[in-house]
């Protein structure tokens, strides 16, 4: 049987019960109101009408009455008497429908033609005792006979509206009995339905939620039963359906899951870093046999285990951030000791988000920078032996180009000065490059120490100002300087930040054209003092962009021009010695513009 069919089923029975006792209902309150309605208006006909009339000869007799005993006599009044009497009479005889009544009101229709002819006959008297005589042998007994007769008329309405309403009581309370009879049999007959067919129908639901439930909680291999045939039968039939088609794909999914894991775990054994792959909450899921064996992150084990602070500052600030978080410098490396060798490792955070963007793991990969470190650790001390090494004869060189052009050992000729003029100027030079190198080495190897304290602006910017601006005006390019008044004492190093603008202004003036200008402009900035240095040169193009504060970087096109690439490379240096980041954006064709910001000395001290 269907579920459909179940439950008309169920319900038939309760429906037929409630649709016969609204019939019963509706007919009983019907024929009850019409006839209670019909009886009542003819029995109040009857007795009003009674009423009237006897009021009417109540009041022709006080009429003869006056007349006979007291010589006053109205005959307007007892004329509107007889009309109204009459009038109720035919309306009695026209309504009398009960029992006798048509015969009591017959006998009352000829009482009062013998009365009114009596009447008449009594105006026509002149005698006042005979008058009187004919009054009380005649009208007064014919009067009382009227009375008597209008009485038993409503009298017996009365009694027909007492029958009535007795009987109507009694049908009412037949049909209420009937009517609760009814509605015993309709819940007796739902009740008996529900237990009938309500197990066959709640049983299998209750079956197939409970299964459901344990399929909800990874129970696959659940086999749902209902033993029925109906819609939740075939329900049943397609849950089966359902958990044969998720164990199939279980299976599939599980197997291509075990070959991703593995393919995965075997490509991150095979890089020479140590890679760890975790959840939000920090429990390791993947890690490579590098991180297992040179940093013990077992897999099912917690990042917070690791005993390194840089690890868990850089996983708590991808929590956080939602971003990468790089570690570029060498400062920035672990170094761990392994086998009695040194290892130094850099280390990296990347998010791993979804498609909303929630993140739902991280990934920390430690590279090797073992061998790296060496070769900058000897490329700088290279440098830093190589530059004091070529010092002192590249001295020698430039003081005697210089004795040379002084002409103190002797007259030169127009061609032996112009090559001496040469040598000095690339002897120069290159001077400037050795002391650019050592600077850097200095400013990276942290012998340089800057010496930060309060500093106004304008100390360091109209110093480089004026030793900069006879070369500005030589070339025929502008030099602005934009210095509010109410910019604060910044911290830093004076000497510094005069190399900084020093060599932000050389850069700017060698590519700027004359008729340009190049402009220095100071703001406050959210708490920070903003310094810009903006150009209307060449421009850099995008692609250079990233490259041009690496050492002896110079964009193509610019190999004509009389730079060594190590300024921007210096000014990197001592702006990153100074807790902040140099930042640059430029249009080719239009211009340059470097920004950095410091921090005001009030600010910082408080």
């Amino acid at each position: 049987m269907k579920l459909r069919t179940k439950l008309l089923t169920a319900s038939c029975g309760p429906l037929l019960i409630l649709l016969v006792v609204g019939i019963i209902t509706v007919r009983t309150i019907g024929a009850s109101s019409g006839r209670l309605h019909a009886v009542f208006r003819q029995d109040r006909y009857s007795i009003v009408a009674c009423m009237k009339m006897k009021q009417a000869l109540e009041q022709i007799d006080r009429s003869l009455q006056a007349d006979v005993f007291s010589n006053k006599v109205s005959l307007p009044d007892i004329d509107s008497a007889v009309r109204q009497f009459s009038q109720n009479l035919v309306r009695e005889q026209t309504n009398a429908f009960l029992p006798g009544e048509s015969r009591l009101a017959g006998k009352l229709g000829e009482l009062w033609k013998i009365f009114g002819k009596d009447l008449q006959a009594f105006q026509k008297m002149t005698d006042t005792s005979a008058r009187r005589d004919f009054y009380m042998t005649n009208l007064l007994p014919r009067s009382v006979k009227i009375l008597d007769l209008s009485q038993q008329i409503i009298e017996r309405n009365l009694n027909d509206l007492i029958y009535n309403d007795n009987l109507f009581r009694s049908r009412d309370a037949q049909t209420n009995r009937e009517i609760m009879a009814f509605i015993v049999t309709g819940v007796g007959l739902g009740l008996i339905f529900i237990i009938m067919t309500g197990p066959s129908v709640v049983r299998p639901i209750s079956n197939l939620t409970r299964s459901v439930k344990e399929i909800q909680q990874g129970n696959l291999d659940l086999v749902v039963t209902t033993g029925s045939k109906d819609e939740i039968g075939e329900l049943a039939a397609a849950f089966n359906d359902m958990t044969s088609t998720l164990r199939q794909l279980r299976r599939t999914t599980r197997a291509k899951l075990i070959r991703t894991q593995k393919a995965t775990l075997s490509a991150l054994n095979s890089i020479p870093d140590a890679v760890i792959i975790c959840n939000p909450t920090g429990n390791i899921e993947i890690s490579n046999e590098f991180a297992q064996r040179l940093f013990g992150l077992q897999a099912a084990t917690t990042i917070q285990m690791v005993e390194n602070p840089k690890i868990l500052e850089l996983f708590e600030r991808v929590i956080v951030e939602h971003r990468a978080v790089p570690r570029k410098t060498y400062e920035s490396a672990i170094q761990i000791f392994k086998d009695g060798e040194e290892h130094f490792f850099l280390p990296e955070a990347i998010p791993i988000l979804d498609d909303e963007r929630r993140l739902i793991g991280v990934t920390l990969i430690l590279s090797d920078v073992t061998g790296l470190r060496k070769i900058d650790e000897l490329k700088s001390g290279l440098i830093s032996t190589v530059s004091h090494e070529l010092k002192t004869p590249l001295t020698s060189i430039r003081l005697a180009a210089h004795v040379l052009l002084t002409e103190n050992l002797g007259p030169l000729t127009p061609k032996q000065a112009e090559l001496v003029a040469a040598a000095r100027d690339d002897s120069d030079r290159l001077y400037n490059i050795i002391e650019n190198l050592l600077d850097i080495h200095k400013l990276e190897s942290g012998a340089s120490e800057v010496e930060i304290g309060p500093v106004n602006p304008d100390q360091f910017l109209l110093n480089v100002i004026e030793e900069m601006r006879p070369a500005y005006v030589d070339r025929g390019v502008a030099l602005v300087l934009d210095l509010p008044g109410d910019i604060p004492q910044v911290l830093a190093d004076r000497l510094r930040m005069e190399i900084v603008f020093s060599n932000l202004l050389s850069n700017g003036l060698k590519f700027t054209s004359p008729g340009g200008r190049v402009k220095i402009s100071v703001a406050l900035d959210g708490g920070l003092v903003l310094f810009n240095v903006e150009d209307t040169g060449s421009g850099i193009p995008e692609e250079y962009l990233p490259h041009i504060f690496e050492k002896f970087f110079r964009a193509p096109g610019q190999s004509g021009q009389n730079t060594t690439g190590l300024g921007l490379a210096i000014v990197k240096e001592i702006i990153e010695a100074h807790g902040s980041q140099i930042e640059v954006s430029s249009t080719p064709g239009k211009g340059t513009r470097f920004s950095f910001a410091l921090k005001p000395a009030d600010g910082a001290q408080s």
